[in-house]
């Protein structure tokens, strides 16, 4: 699934990008677990904001394909009914 490689690529992304940017201001004040910490709640909360297109595409691809599968599965069922 493309979107999802995208969307968890950008996360990632993100996170590394916080986490650098906390890394180079904070290494000298705090341990590398902090960092982490921290690095992870900021870039969990710009995700919200920043990634918003990434994840509605997502949103929208998984939703296609629940709507594939219960199409199918309710095909079959009538298949079942008409037997």
């Amino acid at each position: 699934m493309k979107e999802f490689a995208i969307y968890t690529g950008l996360r990632a992304a993100l996170f590394a990008i916080c986490f650098g940017v906390l890394w180079l201001v904070l290494h000298s004040w705090l341990s590398i677990f902090p960092l982490l910490l921290i690095g992870l709640i900021i870039s969990s909360i710009l995700s919200i904001f920043v990634l918003r297109a990434a994840r509605d595409r997502l949103a929208g691809k998984i939703d296609t394909r629940a709507e594939k599968i219960a199409t199918r599965l309710e095909q079959a069922r009538s298949a079942e009914d008409d037997d």
